[in-house]
């Protein structure tokens, strides 16, 4: 397994950050590694729900939701052929007006470790600049 994680405070509710978060369907508005998303299910994060992502420099992804607890986190999983990929996105709030936000994301399987180190700096920089880009979405609302 090859893991990637990322954590940073928000000047924000957790309420208001889970709203921004979980909107999976707007994530290109605001964050430059994600151009596009495609609703498979319906636009609200739902458990099972599906979307496929596009990203700069990646082939698109199909996401399915499999741990859903607002406002706290969501997981979402997308397998192919040797390769499990999951995605993990935490809020824990830490106080009135302060979100501690934690991205972490796995390469597992014989196929996933190759390409988690084939694409292990991309997927840095990725993550950090999707904790980036949600910590000045939120804070400039």
């Amino acid at each position: 397994m090859t893991k990637f994680s990322t954590s940073l405070t928000l000047n924000a509710s957790q309420e208001a950050t889970w709203k921004v978060l979980s909107d999976v369907a707007h994530w290109h508005e605001w964050t430059p590694t994600v151009t596009k998303v495609e609703v498979l299910n319906t636009p609200e994060i739902k458990l099972s729900n599906r979307y496929k992502i596009f990203q700069p420099k990646l082939q698109p992804v199909e996401w399915k939701v499999t741990v859903l607890t607002p406002p706290s986190n969501f997981t979402w999983e997308s397998r192919s052929p040797g390769m499990h990929m999951v995605a993990e996105h935490i809020l824990t709030s830490k106080g009135t007006n302060q979100t501690e936000l934690t991205l972490t994301f796995a390469f597992n399987g014989w196929l996933g470790s190759f390409i988690g180190k084939m694409y292990g700096k991309l997927t840095a920089e990725y993550i950090q600049t999707e904790a980036q880009s949600l910590k000045k979405r939120i804070e400039s609302s």
